[in-house]
C-alpha cells in the first residue's frame, strides 16, 4: 500500500473483500492517495486555495477532505461505492435494450424508459445520461457508431417557414426478417415542432401530398414556404437552374399557396434543421424497434412526438416545440378546405369483392374498400408497376402489372378472410376466453378503434390463443381491461410478461403494486419479471 499507514492499509484490504471489481479498487486506491497528498501539503504550510490549486480541486472539496478523520473519508468512500443509485432498478432494462441496439443514445434510453414506465421519476438528462455510462461501462456495452455535426441556421419569424426532407430505414419484425420503412418528415423552423408520417413503399408525388396534408392537420395550418431537397418525388427535371414540379406537386402548390425552395441534396447550411429531425427519428425513434406494421408504427410516432421530440427542452433554442408551437400556430395559415386532386386519368371502379380491372387483369384493393353504392379508384401506371390511389391521393395497393390476359393479381397484405364477418371473428375469438361477455366489449372496443384493421388485430389474438392456454388467456385480458390497454399488439407482449412472472419463483411483494391501474407499453423482446415488477414500483 505504499506510504499508507497500517491502519488505512487494513481498511483497503477490507474493502479489496467487498468487491471483484479491479478498477473500482484502484479508483479507491489513488483517491486514498490524493487524501493523503492534501493532509501532506496542508501540513507543509499551504492553504486550501493554494492546495485546490495545486491538486486542481474545488476549494470547498478541500476543506471538507481537511476536516475529514481517515476513518470517517474511509466510511465516506465506502458509503458512495455501496450507495444506491436512483436508475438501479431500471438496470437490467437499459442493459437489454442496449444489448439489442448498441448504437442507442442517453436520450433515447430516457425516451424507453419514459415510453415503459408510464410511473418513471422524474430525473435530470444528467442523470440518464450517467447512468446509461455506468451501465455500459459496468457491462461492456460500448458505443460504436459517429455523429454527424451540422452548422446552425439563423432564426426566423414565426410562421414564415417549416422544412421537409424524406428518409428511410432498415427494421427488423419479430421474427428478425428485414423491412425497410419510409418516412416524411416536417419541422417548423421556428418553433421546431415535428411532424413524422411512415409509409409501406417509396414516397410518391401523390402520397408525398397525402403526408403534407397530414402534417398541417397535425400543425394546424401551414407556414408561408417550405424547403425541400431536390428531391425526385416531387421534381420531374432540373433544366439549368430551372426546377420543374411534377404535375401533381404544382397543382398542390398553388392550391395551398406556399412557397417552395429548394436546396442541393444534404445541405445543412439550408435545411439544418430537417436533417438533425431525420437523424433525430432514425436514432431516438427507429434504432432498437420492432416492426409491427405501418399503422403501429405512426400510431407509436405520434406517441413519440407527444412524449418526447415535442416535448423535451431543445438544445439549440432551450425552449419546448409543443409551447413554441402554440405561438408559432397563430402565425399559421388555416386549412379551411381539404384538397382536391386534379385527375386527369379516369377513376376505376372499385367491384364488390374489392378489385379493379386493368387491361385485361384483376389486381386487389385491401379489404373493406369498396363502400356501397360506388367507389372509385385512381391508378399510376409507372416502371412496371401499378400504383392505386383513394380518393384522397393515399396509396392503397401496389403490384407487379402482369403480361398475361385474365390473371388476378394479388397481394398478400390482403389475403384476409372475406367469408367471415366481423361479428363472426369477434365471436370465434370470444371463444377463447372463459368469461365472454368480457371478451366481446374488450374485441368490440379493438373494432370502433380500428375498423379498417380489425381483422388483423382479432386475428393477433386469435393466433395468441392457439399458443397459450385458456387461463392465461383470461388474465391477460382481465389485466388489459384493467389498465385500459385497447390494442392487440399490446396484447402478447403482456400474455408473455405475465408468464414469466408466473414461472419465476414468489418475491416480497411491495406497497407499490397499488399503482395496478397505469397504463403500461410492453415489447415482447424487452419484457422481463424483473422490468414488469419495476413497471409497478
Amino acid at each position: 500500500m505504499g506510504n499508507l499507514p497500517l491502519k488505512a492499509s487494513i481498511k483497503l484490504s477490507d474493502f479489496w473483500g467487498l468487491t471483484t471489481n479491479q478498477s473500482a479498487m484502484e479508483k479507491f486506491y489513488h483517491k486514498w492517495i490524493m487524501y493523503h497528498e492534501l493532509h501532506k501539503q496542508h501540513r507543509n504550510g499551504m492553504t486550501p486555495p493554494q492546495i485546490a490549486s495545486y491538486l486542481v480541486m474545488d476549494t470547498r472539496t478541500v476543506k471538507k477532505l481537511l476536516a475529514m478523520s481517515e476513518q470517517e473519508y474511509f466510511d465516506f468512500q465506502e458509503k458512495i461505492s455501496t450507495r444506491t443509485k436512483k436508475l438501479a432498478p431500471y438496470e437490467n432494462f437499459i442493459k437489454s435494450r442496449l444489448e439489442l441496439c448498441l448504437d442507442a443514445s442517453s436520450a433515447q434510453v430516457h425516451d424507453w424508459l419514459k415510453e415503459h414506465y408510464p410511473v418513471f421519476p422524474k430525473v435530470s438528462i444528467r442523470s440518464v445520461y450517467n447512468f446509461v455510462l455506468y451501465v455500459r461501462g459496468k457491462h461492456h456495452l460500448l458505443k460504436t457508431f459517429d455523429t454527424r455535426a451540422y452548422n446552425q441556421v439563423e432564426e426566423l419569424p414565426y410562421g414564415q417557414q417549416a422544412q421537409v426532407d424524406f428518409g428511410e430505414y432498415n427494421m427488423t419484425d419479430v421474427e428478425g426478417h428485414r423491412k425497410k420503412v419510409y418516412f416524411f418528415a416536417m419541422v417548423l423552423s421556428r418553433s421546431r415542432f415535428k411532424f413524422v408520417f411512415f409509409n409501406e413503399h417509396p414516397f410518391t408525388a401523390e402520397t408525398a401530398i397525402a403526408a403534407h396534408e397530414a402534417a398541417f392537420r397535425f400543425i394546424d395550418g401551414y407556414p408561408q414556404e417550405l424547403v425541400y431537397d431536390q428531391d425526385k418525388v416531387l421534381l420531374v427535371d432540373e433544366n439549368k437552374g430551372d426546377l420543374i414540379l411534377t404535375e401533381a406537386f404544382r397543382a398542390y402548390c398553388q392550391s395551398r399557396t406556399f412557397k417552395v425552395r429548394f436546396c442541393r441534396k444534404s445541405d445543412p447550411q439550408s435545411k439544418g434543421k430537417i436533417e438533425n429531425v431525420i437523424k433525430y427519428i432514425k436514432y431516438n425513434f427507429l434504432r432498437g424497434r420492432s416492426y409491427n406494421g405501418v399503422p403501429v408504427l405512426n400510431d407509436k410516432a405520434i406517441d413519440w412526438l407527444g412524449r418526447t421530440a415535442n416535448a423535451k427542452v431543445h438544445s439549440t433554442t432551450l425552449k419546448i416545440p409543443a409551447q413554441e408551437w402554440e405561438f408559432e400556430r397563430v402565425f399559421l395559415f388555416p386549412l379551411k378546405l381539404p384538397f382536391a386532386f386534379a385527375r386527369d386519368n379516369p377513376a376505376y371502379n372499385v367491384t364488390k369483392d374489392n378489385v379493379i380491372h386493368f387491361k385485361g387483369s384483376s389486381y386487389t384493393v385491401p379489404d373493406d374498400t369498396f363502400q356501397k353504392p360506388k367507389t372509385e379508384v385512381f391508378i399510376r401506371e409507372q416502371y412496371g408497376e401499378l400504383s392505386i390511389f383513394n380518393n384522397d391521393g393515399e396509396e392503397i395497393a401496389r403490384h407487379t402489372i402482369s403480361l398475361l390476359k385474365g390473371q388476378l393479381v394479388r397481394n398478400t397484405n390482403h389475403k384476409r378472410d372475406h367469408s367471415k364477418k366481423v361479428k363472426e371473428l369477434v365471436n370465434q375469438a370470444t371463444q377463447l376466453f372463459t368469461d365472454q361477455d368480457k371478451a366481446i366489449g374488450y374485441l368490440e372496443n379493438i373494432h370502433k378503434q380500428m375498423p379498417r384493421y380489425v381483422r388483423d388485430q382479432i386475428g393477433m389474438i386469435a393466433s395468441a390463443g392457439k399458443k397459450y392456454t385458456k387461463e392465461e388467456m383470461d388474465q391477460t385480458l382481465a389485466y388489459c381491461l384493467e389498465n385500459n390497454l385497447p390494442k392487440a399488439a399490446d396484447f402478447e407482449p403482456v400474455l408473455l410478461s405475465l408468464r414469466q412472472e408466473a414461472l419465476e419463483p414468489p418475491t416480497l411483494k411491495t406497497e407499490a403494486l397499488r399503482l395496478q391501474n397505469s397504463k403500461y407499453r410492453i415489447q415482447p423482446q424487452t419484457s422481463s419479471i424483473s422490468d414488469y415488477k419495476q413497471i409497478l414500483i
